[in-house]
């Protein structure tokens, strides 16, 4: 099998062919909830799991500069307290929620870490001089998450050739990949593919009291309305129309209380802020005939479960697809699932990034350019 990888040109690491590997790689995820690290083996088991809060400018208030030093510091400080119980590991993967250039590594923005800042930054050449032992990897977080789905049995099995991953956590965003070889098309300048999050919403919730404004900046963008920060902002305003009154329980999880009690304003309510993401979807399956299934993960879908499949159908089937939908009733509950995971399919997207362009001799899966 040939997996096909770019030519990272952004600033390498110096490790010395001899030194010692034994195959594992340490891997982290930073999104905009949560920042997680594991170790992960050859095998792809992944050991020595933990996860932090994110630092986000949501959640801190503080600058991009301050936020970026902190991750530094983070991702430093954690890969060294792993070294010394794993002094064989040279390389580390990072999937990182932020828009990426495949063809560089360079981050060129990240709304749900930084919010509006797209000032470039090369996170890779930073951790590269300061620590230069090891080889660091940087790949955007749903290419990674895609990568690894293309790895799983049960995906595998369904004979599929080109998929797309879906994320919808604190932001949203899609990679098509190609299953056999690997495959994520970038565009061939910018080295991005499927920030569906920052496309001007095509319907607008109709139960919101105030213009949404994404993380970005910008009005009315999809994120704006249907990621996770976006949900649970709407629900501050009507928490007792829908039935997710204030408990200690986090507000997804009180919208889906709601649901579960057949509440109609909450199944109402849900209807609205998929709705944004299920006419991208749609658009998506009209544009691109390639893709035979979307898979979608995150934070959001994992918590309201059937209950955001069956509104993503709903909304779905209200369009329909052109000369499709006629012919096949179903064809958006077959095409569009839910992935059933554990939530730590970056990690190993980011392991298998890593142990990719860290072996060139080897076959290997990644971004590359059109």
């Amino acid at each position: 099998m040939s997996w096909p990888t770019p030519q990272l040109t952004s600033a390498r690491c110096e490790v010395s062919d001899e030194t010692g590997h034994n195959g594992s790689v340490i891997v982290f995820d930073l999104g905009g909830t949560w920042w997680r690290v594991a170790v992960a083996s050859v095998s792809g088991v992944l050991t020595d799991s933990d996860r932090h809060p994110a630092m986000t400018k949501a959640g801190t208030g503080s600058n991009t500069a301050t936020l970026r030093e902190l991750m530094v510091q983070f991702l430093l400080a954690q890969t060294r307290r792993l070294l010394a119980s794993h002094p064989g590991v040279v390389d580390v993967g990072i999937s990182i929620g932020a828009a990426t250039n495949g063809h560089t590594g360079q981050i060129l923005a990240s709304a749900p870490l930084w919010g509006d800042s797209a000032d470039p930054f090369d996170l890779r050449a930073v951790l590269c001089e300061n620590e230069p032992r090891i080889r660091w990897w940087v790949v955007n977080d749903v290419t990674s998450l895609a990568m690894a789905i293309t790895r799983k049995p049960e995906v595998r099995a369904m004979n599929l050739q080109t998929v797309t991953a879906v994320t919808v956590s604190s932001g949203i965003a899609a990679r098509t990949i190609d299953v056999e070889s690997g495959q994520v098309v970038l565009d061939r300048v910018h080295g991005i593919q499927g920030e569906i999050g920052h496309l001007p919403a095509a319907v607008t919730a109709p139960l919101s009291a105030e213009p949404m404004v994404c993380d970005c900046g910008a009005l009315g963008h999809v994120s704006a309305l249907s990621a996770g920060k976006a949900i649970e902002r709407q629900l501050t305003q009507m928490a007792s129309v829908v039935g997710a009154e204030a408990t200690t329980d986090p507000p997804l999880w009180r919208l889906r209380g709601g649901l579960e009690a057949n509440n109609p304003h909450a199944k109402a309510f849900l209807d609205s802020v998929t709705a944004p993401l299920a006419r991208a979807l749609l658009y998506l399956l009209a544009i691109d005939p390639r893709v035979d299934h979307v898979f979608l993960s995150g934070g959001v879908v994992d918590t309201l479960t059937d209950h955001y499949m069956n509104s993503m159908y709903r909304c779905l089937e209200a369009d329909g697809l052109y000369l499709v939908s006629t012919h096949q009733p179903t064809v958006f509950r077959d095409r569009i699932t839910r992935l059933e995971s554990d939530g730590l399919d970056p990690l190993r997207g980011a392991a298998l990034f890593a142990r990719a362009h860290s072996a060139p001799a080897l076959a290997r899966p990644g971004e590359r350019n059109l």
